[in-house]
C-alpha cells in the first residue's frame, strides 16, 4: 500500500492532504528519518523536533516563491524530503551526496548556504526590503520567514537584524524554535527568559480562572475585575517578558506547541499578510518522537550509523577525539593551578570540556554562541593574570577575527587559541571546512601558531602555551582521534608538569633524513608525507620529511640546514594553499630555494565539499599518491 509519503515530491504535493492526513504524513516522516539517518548518519535530534513546523510551513506558504529561510540549516532534512530529495536523503553528508545543509545549488527552495548560527533574520530582512522595492515597481508581494532556534537568537547578530528589522518595519516572520537546545545546552539570561515564557500557559489558564470567580462576588466583582486587569496588565510583562521583542519593534506571539502541526496550519495562514515584524514562538522537543534521543538529545545532535532500537553503541576501542585530549590536559593543569581557565562558545562537548566543566564550575565559561563576546572575555581575563584557553572551532573562529586582532593581539595579551577541527572536517562540508585560519591568522602581530601532527603533539604544545606570557598563542589539530591511553602514559612520563620545558614545540624535528629532496609537512600531513616519501624511495629517492610544528615563527636554523643540498623543496598542508603554509614558506625562504624545484600542497581557493578526509586528500591530489605522483612530474 503506497504510504503517504510516497505521494510527496514538492510542496505542490503536500498541499493536496487533508489536515488529518498532514498529521498521518509528520510520523511517516519522523519515521523516515529515524531510519535513514541510522543507516548514513547525520543530523537527527534536531530534526526530529522540526517535522512539524516544517511541514506546516510548506503546506501553507508557497516556496520557493514565498522565502523560507533557515538559521544553521542541519534542522532542515524535513524541508528537503518535501522539496523533492527524498531519495537523496540515505546519502546525506557522504561524498558525492547531497549536503546536510541548506545548498542553493541542490535546490531553488534553498536560498542561502547556510552552516553558521544568527544568518537568517538579516538574511529574511534583506529579502523583505528587496520585495518592498519590487512591490513599488509593481509586483506581486510575497512572504519572508526567517526559521531560528534560541540558542542562535542569542547570538549579536540575531539582535542587530532584529533591532534593524524594528526600526525599517518591513513584514516578515521569525519563527522562533524553542527546544532549550543548540548542540550543547543552551546557557545566557535570553535561555531563561524563553523557558520562563513557556510558563505563560500556566498563567493564561490560572488568570481566567480568577477572572472567572471576580465576576462572581456579589457588588464589588465587577470593580474587582478591573482593578486586577489593570495591576495584572502590569504584571505580565514582568511575568513573561516579552517586551523584549516588542521593545525591539516585533509583534509577539506564543509559545505555541510546535508539535501541532494542526494548530501551527491554522496560525501560519494568519501570518500570510504581515503589516510589520512578527515574530511566532514556538516549543519543540529535541529528538521529539525517537526515545533515545528525547533522552540525550546531545549526544543523538549528530550521529554515525546505529541500531534504531539498540541505540548509539558506546566507542569501545579506547579512542578519543583530539578533543577529549585538550580537555583532559586542561583538567591536569587545574588541578595545580586555579588560574587555569576554559572558554568555549557553545561548544563544551565538542570541544571535549565536559569533564573540566564539572569539576571546575567556576573555572568554566560557555558563552553560548557568541564568538566574539568569548574572544574579548579571554582577552579580560589573561590581562589580569588568569590563564584562559580560547577553545573553537576553525570555522567558529572566523566569526571572532575583529576581537583576535583588536581586543587581544595588538595589546599582546597572552590568550591561548585551541583551534579544533583544523583542516577539513568530514560531513559539514563548505561552512564548516576549517581551511582558513592559518591565512588569516598569520599577518597579525604578537601572534604565535602550532599546528599538531597527532595527540603527542598537542598535548605538549598545550603545556608549552600555558607557559606562554609573551604573546597570543594559538595551536590547530585535525578533526582525527587517537588511543586515550596515549594520554595517561604521557601523563605520567611528563610529571610534574610545572618544571618540565617545552621549548622542543618551537623547534621543526626531521622525522625522516634524505639527501635529494625535503617535505616540510603540517599537522596531520605528517603521515601522507611518510607514505609519499616511501612511494619516492621506490622510485630512487632519497627523502627527508620535517615535521615544521611551529608555524609562526619557523624554525629558520632547521628549515635552512633541510634545505640545503636539496633538489626538491615541498610543503604539505591541511588548509588552503593561497595564504597557508605554503605562501609563507616561500616568502621567507625564496633566497634559499632559489634554483630548486619547489611546490606547495594544500586545498585550493575553492569551497571544498562534504566527504571524509581520506576522499577529499584523494580528490585534490593530497593523498600519498597524489603527492608522490605530482612531485615525479616535477622532477622531470
Amino acid at each position: 500500500m503506497e504510504s503517504l509519503l510516497d505521494r510527496i515530491n514538492s510542496p505542490d504535493d503536500l498541499k493536496q492532504l487533508s489536515i488529518s492526513q498532514v498529521e498521518n504524513l509528520c510520523v511517516e516522516i519522523r519515521n523516515f528519518l529515524i531510519e535513514s539517518i541510522s543507516r548514513s548518519g547525520g543530523h537527527l535530534a534536531s530534526n526530529l523536533g522540526t517535522v512539524e513546523i516544517i511541514v506546516a510551513l510548506h503546506y501553507v506558504f508557497n516556496s520557493p516563491r514565498d522565502r523560507l529561510l533557515w538559521d544553521v540549516g542541519h534542522q532542515t532534512y524535513t524541508h528537503k524530503i518535501l522539496t523533492g530529495r527524498k531519495k537523496e536523503i540515505s546519502g546525506v553528508r557522504s561524498f558525492g551526496g547531497i549536503s546536510g545543509f541548506p545548498k542553493r545549488s541542490e535546490s531553488e527552495h534553498d536560498h542561502y548556504d547556510v552552516g553558521h548560527a544568527g544568518t537568517s533574520i538579516s538574511q529574511a530582512l534583506g529579502e523583505a526590503l528587496d520585495r518592498d522595492m519590487r512591490v513599488k515597481t509593481g509586483e506581486t508581494p510575497y512572504s519572508v520567514v526567517a526559521i531560528i532556534g534560541d540558542a542562535s537568537i542569542a547570538s549579536g547578530m540575531a539582535f542587530e537584524a532584529m533591532n534593524h528589522a524594528g526600526d525599517v518595519k518591513s513584514p516578515m516572520l521569525v519563527i522562533l524554535n524553542d527546544n532549550e537546545m543548540s548542540i550543547s545546552q543552551n546557557v545566557g539570561a535570553l535561555s531563561y527568559s524563553l523557558t520562563g515564557l513557556i510558563s505563560t500557559r500556566f498563567y493564561k489558564k490560572s488568570w481566567h480562572r480568577f477572572l472567572k470567580f471576580a465576576r462572581w462576588i456579589p457588588i464589588i466583582g465587577p470593580a474587582t475585575e478591573r482593578l486586577f486587569v489593570r495591576f495584572f496588565a502590569n504584571m505580565k510583562s514582568i511575568i513573561t517578558d516579552t517586551q523584549f521583542f516588542t521593545e525591539l519593534g516585533f509583534t509577539y506571539y506564543g509559545p505555541v506547541d510546535g508539535h501541532d502541526v494542526k494548530k501551527l496550519i491554522r496560525l501560519l495562514k494568519n501570518f500570510k499578510d504581515l503589516e510589520k515584524p512578527s515574530l511566532l514562538h514556538v516549543v519543540t522537543k529535541k529528538g521529539k518522537g525517537f526515545s533515545h534521543a528525547e533522552k540525550d538529545p546531545t549526544g543523538y545532535h549528530g550521529v554515525k550509523p546505529f541500531h534504531p532500537e539498540e541505540g548509539i553503541i558506546e566507542d569501545s576501542n579506547g579512542s578519543w577525539p583530539l578533543s577529549e585530549f585538550v580537555g583532559n590536559a586542561l583538567c591536569a593543569m587545574a588541578d595545580k593551578d586555579e588560574r587555569i581557565i576554559a572558554i568555549t562558545p557553545a561548544m563544551r562537548e565538542g570541544s571535549g570540556l565536559t569533564l573540566f566543566a564539572e569539576k571546575y564550575p567556576f573555572q568554566f565559561f560557555d558563552t553560548g554562541i557568541a564568538e566574539q563576546h568569548a574572544a574579548t572575555l579571554s582577552g579580560a581575563l589573561a590581562k589580569n593574570g588568569k590563564i584562559p584557553f580560547f577553545c573553537i572551532y576553525s570555522t567558529f573562529l572566523q566569526r571572532s577575527y575583529d576581537q583576535v586582532i583588536h581586543d587581544i593581539s595588538l595589546m599582546s595579551l597572552p590568550v591561548r587559541i585551541v583551534i579544533d577541527r583544523a583542516g577539513v572536517v568530514g560531513g559539514d562540508g563548505e561552512t564548516h571546512q576549517g581551511l582558513y585560519d592559518i591565512g588569516f591568522l598569520y599577518p597579525i602581530p604578537n601572534i604565535k601558531i602550532l599546528s599538531a601532527a597527532d595527540e603527542k603533539d598537542l598535548l605538549e604544545m598545550l603545556y608549552a602555551m600555558r607557559d606562554t606570557r609573551d604573546a597570543v598563542v594559538a595551536v590547530r589539530f585535525p578533526r582525527i582521534s587517537a588511543k586515550s591511553e596515549s594520554f595517561y602514559k604521557w601523563e605520567q612520563k611528563n610529571r610534574p608538569f610545572p618544571e618540565k620545558n617545552h621549548s622542543s614545540v618551537w623547534k621543526a624535528r626531521e622525522v625522516k633524513k634524505g639527501k635529494d629532496m625535503a617535505l616540510f609537512t603540517e599537522g596531520p600531513m605528517l603521515r601522507n608525507g611518510m607514505e609519499a616519501a616511501g612511494i619516492l624511495e621506490k622510485k630512487g629517492y632519497s627523502v627527508s620529511i620535517i615535521n615544521l610544528k611551529s608555524i609562526k615563527p619557523f624554525d629558520a636554523k632547521t628549515i635552512r640546514a633541510a634545505i640545503r643540498g636539496k633538489k626538491g623543496i615541498f610543503t604539505l598542508e591541511n588548509h588552503s594553499h593561497p595564504g597557508g603554509v605554503g605562501t609563507y614558506f616561500l616568502s621567507e625562504f625564496f633566497t634559499d630555494i632559489q634554483g630548486k624545484v619547489f611546490h606547495s600542497f594544500g586545498y585550493p581557493s575553492l569551497p571544498i565539499e562534504h566527504g571524509s578526509m581520506e576522499e577529499l586528500e584523494n580528490k585534490y591530489g593530497l593523498d600519498a599518491s597524489g603527492i608522490a605522483r605530482k612531485i615525479l612530474q616535477l622532477l622531470k
